[in-house]
Parts: C-alpha cells; structure tokens; sequence
C-alpha cells in the first residue's frame, strides 16, 4: 500500500468455540445473501460534488447485528461492517474498482523487502469519541484481544503466530511468520475496525462494548433497540474536521429484502444494500440510483469432500455438469445476472478470462450419474442444507427437481433456520450447502476459503497440494501478473476437483434515492460514511 498524506478522502485456530463463531460468521453472510447490488463508477450520477451540512440518512439492513464492536461483529457489508464503518472508520480499505489497498486512520500500511516485515504508521492526533488518542499500543491491544482465544474473534487467525512491537507512539512493527506481500488487504478487509486501548485490552472493557461502542468513526452512538434501530449522530471530534456533512444515520432492520425498493420510492427509507441483480434491475428502471462493485466469489453450491457422498470427484462433477448457471439466471434473476464462470469475476485483473468451470453439459453428467448409480440400480443420495430465505429455498428446490430427472438421483432439501444451520456447520453436518463468497481480492477470503489448513473458513474441507502452493506463490507477491499465473494454476485445479460450483456472480451495491449523495463502496460493499450528504 502506497503511503497517503492527504487526509480528506474523495466522495465520491480451533476449539469448538471458535469453530461455531466462524461458523456464524459464514453462515450469517450466507443467510444475508439473498438480501439484496450493480455497477456504477463513484463518479456516477447523485455521488460528485461536495453536499452541504446537516440532515439525515435511514439505511435498510437485511439482519439483526450480531455485534457493535470489533470482537463479536459479523464482518460482511450485509451484516455488520457497514454499522461499525460509521462508528469506528477504517485504518485501511480496498478499493474495488482498482484492487489497491488505501489508507484513512493509517498514514500507511507498507512492507520491507522480504513482505516479512510489515509497518503501520497512524495520522496523528485521531481521538475516540471518549477523548482517548489512536495510537500503536491502541491498535495492538485490540489485534491482540483479536488472537485471544477466549475472546472468540471471528478474525484473529490470521494475527496467530504475528509479533507486534509498538516502534513510537504512531507506528507498530508487524513481523509475520512468513511472507506476505498482501497482508495489507487482510488488514482491510478484517482489522481495520479499532476501539480504545483502555476497552480493547481487557474482559470489561469488551463487555462494555457490546453494550455502548466507542470508535473513532464519523458518527457516534445515539440510541439502540437491538434487532430494530440503530441510530447514530454526528461525531464532532471526527478526524477530518469538516465531515461527516450528515447530522444523523439511521440503521432499521428490515428481513424483507424484497421490499427494500418499494420502501425507498415511499421515502420511507433512503438506502438499502443488495445482492440480488434482479432488484438491482428493478430499482434502476424505477429511477433510484445504484452504486455497485463487482468482486470475486459468488452463490455457489459447496460439496463438504471430507465425508459422504461428494467425496468422489466424478459426484461433483456429475451435478455441476448437470447444472446452469444461465438457466438458473433466467428463472430467479430475471436473465439480470452474468452467467458465473467460477470463484473469479471476470473483471478481476487476477482472473484468468479464458477459463470457466464447466456446467451444463446433460449428457456427460447422465454417463456420470449412470455409473455411480448403476444405471439407477443403486441410490445416489445427498443432503443439500440451504437457510430459510427466499430464492436459496427456490433455487434448492428447481436443483432438486433438475438433478432427480437422472435415473437413481435422490436430492433432500433440508430448509433449516439459522441456529440450526449453524451447529451443523460447525459439526461437519452436511453433504453439500449453499455458500456465498465476496471477495474484493484473493487475500484473506478466497485464500481461507481454499486454503487446506484454513480451518472451518475452508468450508468444504478441499485439500489440493497445487492449490496451496498457488495461494502461496500468488500471496508472495503483488505483481498482477504473477498473481494472475499463480491463480491460473488454481482455477484449472478446482475446475478439475470442483469443490464447490458457482451459479450467481457476486456483486454489491447500494440502491438509494437521488438526493443521497457522496456513496463510495470500499471493501465488499462498505460506505464511507464521512463522504455521504443530502441534497
């Protein structure tokens, strides 16, 4: 990450407990998945130009949060990272539109040589909203509540094995156990969010917390009713001292994803967040204006290839073969989304545009389906566990109904609700799930999602030698290039295995009303909130 001294930004691993918080965490982010995204620049249309002061924002979110502070919170734009980046703002971010990871608290976040050694510098003179100073020991204080096991972080394994040294006041040393050439993006995407060292470094102080956040965001906490209404104000301490423009946002939880628009159009809310490409669709042709980011990952089919029927390649082969991502478009996205080509978008400058997973082949998947079943003689059976939400239940079931047309194929969709889903996770309890991934950049997501000793983020439980050494090589190093050929070998190697079928691409986004002002995505689709105006 390039050093930036310009301060105001443009508008524009594993015990039980901690297997089930990250088992929530991926499980929440699959749930709010079905929740409602497109693809403006942050120069578009109701997003340039410098808002004047005052008024307020209402922002539609699909889920209850799981938490207001860094150590509970579900670290996905849909569930609880957009609440914490108007309360605590961000040490670094991703900018999805050129991969390039961005400082804001942080002066700079940059390696030596061996991308060993890595060094955060902080602006100075960042105050919490209780008064206390953003400093190094700050921020080490909360990556090491972070790495605490009894803290439960859904994001401390990366920091496990990591030596921090408080240099001075405003820099920490980051010695990791081995290169990463981009650790900057794991720093964006899960520890960016910090409190005061004086809450952060202690069992009290992370309690109370939970109860009463204190950042050093944009905005502050005004008044809470947990699963309803967050309502936040102007922070007058803010770093950068002529924003944020807004007086107030207002989070309401609204779990009818599908009503975001209406509500919108009634000015009865004034931005939603989605990733459904047929609301997008809808709210542009109902005149709304629509932010949005394309990122790697998708909806996807995930085969758990530790136990059970999926453990043979030629069964996940059979169902993807079985499968399209085209035809499923066509009847629960209104022909709104590109066909998916695997756990790369194409835009990606890392993909490789010329490879695709393959899908959709009828008769190749019948010669498959008539071996392992003996040409009907013998029962293929699976259990396919999808959360109680929307088109993941519709598009189970039309699964369910196209892979039955093979002699001898037996589909159970299991519709379960949230705890459920989760313990099941947690316990290795399925033969295939649905999954969905949004990642600005292999680093962290894509790389723990494969990775064979990721832990539960590996959800499958894939294990592949060349793909391990592809993450590793395309983890070393920051060349495009080089990045790309490393991640070459990886999608020839899962197009191969198929651990996992894509059938939706991932996009992100933020429908809003003409008058909102200001929406910059960062991340996988988190606002800068000090940048957002009415007009």
């Amino acid at each position: 990450m390039v050093p930036d001294k310009k301060t105001p930004l443009p508008p524009g691993r594993r015990g039980p407990r901690r297997l089930l918080s990250l088992a929530l965490a991926l499980a929440a982010a699959t749930v709010l998945a079905t929740a409602g995204c497109g693809l403006d620049s942050p120069d578009s249309k109701g997003s340039s130009g410098e808002p004047p002061h005052g008024g307020s924002v209402t922002i539609l979110m699909p889920g209850e949060e799981r938490g207001l502070d860094p150590f509970t919170a579900s670290y996905s734009s849909v569930a609880d990272s957009n609440r914490l980046s108007a309360l605590y703002d961000v040490l670094v971010w991703t900018d999805p539109t050129t991969g390039g990871v961005r400082p804001k608290l942080a002066e700079s976040l940059v390696s030596d040589q061996t991308s060993r050694i890595w060094t955060l510098t902080l602006r100075p003179d960042v105050r919490f909203t209780d008064g206390s100073l953003l400093d190094a020991g700050t921020v080490k204080a909360n990556w090491e509540a972070h790495r605490d096991p009894s803290v439960r972080s859904l994001v401390g394994g990366p920091l496990q094995k990591v030596q921090l040294t408080e240099v001075s006041a405003l820099q920490l040393r980051i010695e990791l156990p081995s290169p990463n050439a981009n650790f900057d993006h794991t720093v964006a995407r899960n520890l960016s969010f910090v409190a005061p060292r004086r809450l952060a470094a202690t069992p009290e102080g992370r309690f109370e917390l939970k109860h009463a956040p204190v950042g050093a965001g944009p905005f502050k906490l005004k008044s809470w009713e947990p699963g309803k209404e967050l309502r936040l104000e102007r922070n007058p301490q803010y770093w950068q001292h002529n924003r944020p423009y807004l007086d107030e946002v207002v989070f309401r939880v609204d779990k009818d994803s599908e009503s975001g628009n209406k509500t919108i159009r009634a000015k009865r809310a004034d931005l939603t967040l989605s990733t459904d490409p047929q609301s997008i669709a809808q709210a542009r042709a109902d005149g709304l204006v629509v932010e949005d980011a394309r990122l790697n990952g998708g909806l996807m089919v995930a085969f758990n290839v530790r136990k059970g029927p999926f453990q043979d390649p030629n069964a996940r082969r059979a169902v993807a073969l079985a499968l399209s991502s085209t035809e499923i478009n066509r009847r629960f996205y209104g022909g709104r989304d590109d066909s998916a080509r695997g756990i790369f978008d194409a835009s990606s400058p890392l993909a490789n545009v010329n490879l695709a997973a393959p899908e959709n082949r009828p008769e190749e998947a019948r010669a498959l389906f008539a071996q392992i079943t003996a040409n009907g003689k013998k029962p293929f059976v699976f259990r396919y566990l999808v959360p109680d939400a929307g088109k993941m239940r519709d598009t189970a079931e039309y699964i369910r109904q196209t892979l039955e047309g093979y002699p001898g194929v037996t589909v159970i969709v299991e519709v379960t609700d949230m705890a459920s889903l989760v313990t099941r996770l947690a316990g290795n309890d399925f033969d295939a799930t649905v999954c969905q991934l949004w990642a600005d950049d292999v680093e962290p997501t894509i790389y723990q999602f494969l990775y064979s000793k990721a832990g539960l983020s590996n959800i499958t439980g894939y294990a592949n030698d060349i793909v391990d050494a592809a993450l590793e090589d395309g983890r070393r190093s920051t060349d495009a290039a080089s990045r790309r050929d490393a991640y070459t070998r990886l999608q020839n190697q899962v197009n191969r295995d198929l651990p996992f079928w894509v059938y939706s691409s991932a996009v992100i986004g933020a429908v809003h009303r003409s008058d909102v002002v200001g929406i910059q995505l960062y991340n996988d689709g988190l606002i800068h909130f000090d940048a957002i105006g009415r007009r």
